[in-house]
């Protein structure tokens, strides 16, 4: 029988379930409306995107949260695809992180 996913819990102690409210960060609504463009667009459905998510190495996906999960998973899908390239994906986000601009819009 295969390994369980890091998502599959069921019938597993999953520890408290978090309820403080907490306010969006603009970029988490802006990978929210990407989502759905691009699923909309058909350049992935939500199986692929599942599986993208549950195959995260199961440190990361305890270390990470809601939306940075489901934006690894968009891009990782994207470099699959061949829709970006990984190397210029990276090189991006460094200069993003560089600039101190990571929460904000351009």
């Amino acid at each position: 029988m295969p390994d369980p996913l890091i998502t599959d819990i069921g019938g597993h102690p999953a520890g408290e379930i978090p309820k403080e409210e907490m306010n969006q960060l603009y970029w988490e609504k802006l990978m929210i409306a990407m989502f759905g463009v691009l699923s909309s667009k058909g350049i992935y459905n939500l199986d692929e995107f599942r599986r993208t998510v549950e195959s995260m190495h199961p440190d990361e996906y305890k270390k990470s949260h809601f939306y940075w999960r489901r934006l690894d998973a968009m891009a990782n899908l994207l470099v699959e695809k061949g829709h970006i390239n990984y190397n210029e994906l990276v090189r991006r986000a460094n200069e993003r992180l560089a600039s101190g601009r990571r929460d904000h819009a351009v």
